[in-house]
């Protein structure tokens, strides 16, 4: 089985007129699932949903990932007349005074907050909060109020947000809006044995720091780079986007990549081939690459 990963999938699909033609046939003739967007790299490596605060922990710091932990991860907040806008990606220096007060704020709290990347934030905990948090992937481009923490000791969470925006705000102003306007709470969880786990695949390929802690956690091989040409059997890959090219010229890329995958399983040398995004999977196998009769699709429908 190969499995071709996008985290940029539903952006490269949403309102495009027609597909190409093996991708449209690909899509048509698989079947499809959902995956959970907070979890979905590990869904498809393990097969099951895995926290993402434990994994990355693992990349982040090797000698300290055990328990349970929540992502407390730096973000840009923008503010306008009718909402305040997130945009994740944003960086908060290691050292700075105001990684210091958040760390000392929220230890009034009891929380122990660690920042070991500039990008990746976390706080240790007990237990898990009674609470839904909201994935990175689920708020870019969404209004604050919309996408807040939900649940039983959602108050206690949102309140803390608030501090926290408040605290980096006061920074930004002092430092000319260089530093990022608040925390962001998800990913939250331990990790099981991982010798209950079996593996989806033998080998990840690509740098997302979920699939670095995956294969140093289940012993699998790992490469940063994607070569020309695919993969013959058992590997995950995280497909690119060339962020310099529009929708269409990824897609004819994209089919001109996954060529020899959808010839070697039509032919039967691939037992399974998948194409994942971050909400869905689709799956086809030998026998259903060859659903002639199902057309292949004209957008993403």
């Amino acid at each position: 089985m190969v499995i071709i990963a996008i985290a940029e999938l539903d952006e490269l699909l949403a309102g495009r007129p027609a597909l190409p033609r093996r991708l449209g046939a690909l899509l048509a003739r698989s079947s499809p699932r959902p995956l959970d967007v907070a979890c979905w790299l590990a869904e498809l490596v393990a097969g099951r949903a895995l926290a993402s605060a434990p994994l990355t922990r693992r990349v982040d710091a090797p000698g300290d990932w055990a328990g349970t932990w929540l992502r407390a991860d730096p973000v840009a907040l923008t503010p306008d007349l009718n909402a305040v806008w997130i945009r994740p990606g944003a960086r908060l220096e290691i050292d700075s005074g105001a990684a210091l007060e958040l760390a000392a704020c929220l230890a009034e709290e009891g929380l122990d907050f660690d920042l070991p990347h500039p990008e990746r934030g976390y706080l240790r905990l007990k237990s898990l909060p009674e609470c839904r948090f909201v994935p990175p992937g689920e708020v870019q481009g969404e209004s604050l109020d919309y996408v807040l923490p939900s649940g039983p000791d959602a108050r206690t969470w949102r309140r803390l947000l608030n501090e926290c925006q408040v605290l980096l705000h006061q920074h930004a102003g002092a430092a000319g809006g260089t530093h990022p306007g608040g925390l962001w709470f998800w990913g939250g969880g331990s990790l099981p044995d991982a010798a209950s786990l079996s593996p989806r695949v033998k080998r990840l390929i690509g740098v997302d720091p979920v699939l670095r802690g995956l294969g140093e956690w289940l012993d699998l091989e790992r490469l940063d780079c994607l070569d020309s040409a695919p993969p013959l059997a058992d590997a995950l890959v995280e497909w690119p986007i060339d962020r310099s090219a529009d929708a269409a010229a990824n897609l004819e890329r994209l089919e001109r990549w996954l060529a020899p995958l959808w010839r070697r399983l039509r032919q039967g040398r691939l037992d399974a081939l998948e194409l994942a995004g971050p909400r869905r999977a689709w799956r086809l196998t030998p026998g259903s690459a060859w659903r002639v009769w199902r057309r292949p699709l004209a957008h993403s429908e």
